[in-house]
């Protein structure tokens, strides 16, 4: 079955969902070029700051966090890494910017889709810098109220850097833009905001036609030998596969709320990972971390695997995706409890008794005995912590039995059926169904 696996963003055709995020591979029209050739759909050029210092890089300037001492690396990359750096924005002046942004679109033609960036700590810089766009050959263009990441994220805080003042004038910018851009735009959403989808219906509300969900978080780190903050000395951008779940939540919270296209953005590392963002209400996933770390061909198996993926689930579209996995999205209200009959059960021929389910036990239902693990049913909760920390995968938590065959421990009677009225005549059993 042929499947289609292109999306459309405010009138803009994407030949599939990969676009690559606003960082170093996209810092120029070479670079930009090199991605769409490889297989992007588009690309969103290097944020356009109006720092002048920011466009003088440190040498060197970006840091790492668990790869390479990860064992599998580099046949395996770990979800764990991290990059951070300290290269804050575009090396251009907003005149070699624009020029950058025409050689881009110069060079890819209908092939991909060119984005610019830009971002401004006051109305009349955006005002131009909206009309330097206006006058490239940009496709589409990002608002980046999310960067460089600076103040104090959570704060009113006014630093060196741009930071949270960015979100307090954002609904004026992008009024601004809703009558000044003359081409489609996006406004990039900082994940630090604490609530990014009351941002997305503000943003919404105040005319933005697309929105970006999100952005990196803002973190530090210290050498405990000399005290000293590492690797910069500053507070710097963090950001990597791991935060691939919480960019999922906030598109999953936002999503339903908005009537606009969401690109989502943060933490993808895989192909499956941008099967999920779409699942959850994305149109298109911007990919940085995945980038960085294994070049722009990274994306060629991906465009294979989502089809491949797209055919075995008989999907026909990206849009027919979109959005499959919200109505499933359950509050922790609504999640089974009380599961009766569940426990953990060994793999004696798996098992090497090393003792790390044991250790991890805090019921005390395991023992090593002859070399292997064994689990006493009486203590055993079922809570499914042996089997996440198993390094042969010899525990698999199951049910047993239809009812639990000892009382739990540390468990009051439960059933999955909450009752919230209790027949007087019965003696209410913690007010709960005792059936």
């Amino acid at each position: 079955m042929p499947v289609d696996i292109s999306s459309d963003v405010c009138g803009v055709h994407f030949r599939n969902p990969f676009v690559l995020s606003s960082a170093t591979p996209t810092k120029t029209g070479l670079n930009i070029a090199k991605g769409i050739e490889a297989g992007w759909a588009g690309a969103v050029m290097k944020t356009l700051v109006p720092l002048e210092y920011a466009r003088v890089y440190p040498r060197p300037r970006f840091k790492i966090y668990w790869l390479k001492d990860q064992g599998a690396y580099p046949k395996i990359v770990p979800r764990s890494l991290s990059i951070t750096d300290i290269e804050e924005g575009s090396h251009l002046t907003p005149e070699d910017y624009a020029k950058e942004l025409d050689a881009a679109k110069k060079a890819v033609g209908d092939k991909g889709v060119i984005i610019g960036s830009i971002t401004a700590a006051d109305i009349e810089t955006w005002e131009r810098y909206i009309d330097l766009i206006n006058g490239s050959s940009a496709d589409m263009v990002e608002l980046n109220f999310s960067c460089p990441y600076a103040g104090e994220p959570g704060t009113e805080k006014k630093g060196e850097k741009l930071g949270w003042t960015l979100m307090y004038m954002a609904e004026e910018v992008i009024r601004l833009a809703k009558k000044k851009c003359a081409i489609p735009f996006s406004s990039k959403i900082s994940s630090q905001t604490g609530e990014v989808d009351e941002w997305a219906t503000k943003f919404e509300a105040a005319g933005s036609p697309c929105l970006t969900l999100s952005h990196r978080i803002s973190t530090l780190d210290i050498d405990i030998d000399t005290a000293r903050p590492i690797p910069f000395g500053c507070i710097v951008g963090f950001g990597g596969p791991y935060l691939v779940g919480y960019s999922l939540k906030w598109i999953a919270k936002a999503a339903p709320r908005v009537n606009v296209p969401i690109m989502a953005c943060m933490g993808m590392l895989d192909w499956s990972d941008a099967i999920k963002y779409i699942m959850v209400g994305a149109s298109t996933i911007e990919s940085c971390s995945a980038v960085m770390v294994q070049g722009y061909d990274v994306v060629k198996p991906w465009l294979a695997m989502i089809s491949k993926f797209m055919q075995e689930h008989s999907y026909s579209s990206i849009t027919e995706m979109k959005g499959g996995a919200l109505k499933h999205i359950i509050p922790p209200t609504m999640v089974e409890r009380g599961n009766e009959g569940i426990y953990a059960v060994v793999d004696q021929a798996k098992c090497t008794g090393c003792g790390i389910c044991k250790r991890c036990c805090f019921y005390f239902a395991i023992e090593i005995s002859q070399g292997k693990a064994v689990v006493d049913l009486k203590k055993c909760d079922g809570c499914g912590l042996c089997q996440e920390v198993c390094p042969e995968d010899a525990i698999a938590v199951k049910r047993l039995t239809e009812r639990d065959l000892y009382p739990r421990p540390d468990s009051r009677p439960y059933h999955k059926h909450y009752l919230p009225k209790v027949d007087s005549k019965r003696e209410p059993i913690c007010g709960l169904s005792e059936e």
